[in-house]
């Protein structure tokens, strides 16, 4: 009984540890493709994160709302929907993606 529960234990970390390195990867290949760039709305940049991380790794669901906020957006708390900016020369942006790879929810930000 006590090898198996230690089995299992291995299998989440695993399994875990696997969609950290998913997501990693498609962090990566985001910026790899330039998709975070000046002249770009959120939603574009949202859109086209959806549809690279479903063409590359088969994502679709997702366990908390994709956000990718830029200027004065940044500073607004998860819970609000503030206005469709576009990024400028000097924005910062983040992402805040919750992909779900498999069985396994990866929160990656």
């Amino acid at each position: 009984m006590e090898g198996t529960m230690k089995e299992t234990e291995e299998a989440i970390v695993a399994g875990l540890m696997d969609a950290q390195c998913k997501a990693d990867e498609l962090f990566k290949t985001v910026e790899i493709q330039n998709l975070i760039r000046p002249g770009q709305t959120e939603l574009q940049i949202n859109e086209a994160i959806y549809k690279l991380a479903e063409q590359t790794y088969g994502i679709t669901p997702y366990w908390h709302k994709r956000i990718v906020r830029a200027g004065r957006n940044t500073l607004a708390p998860y819970d609000e929907n503030p206005p469709n900016l576009t990024v400028a020369d000097d924005d910062l942006v983040f992402l805040d993606l919750g992909p779900v790879f498999e069985e396994w929810e990866a929160d990656f930000g």
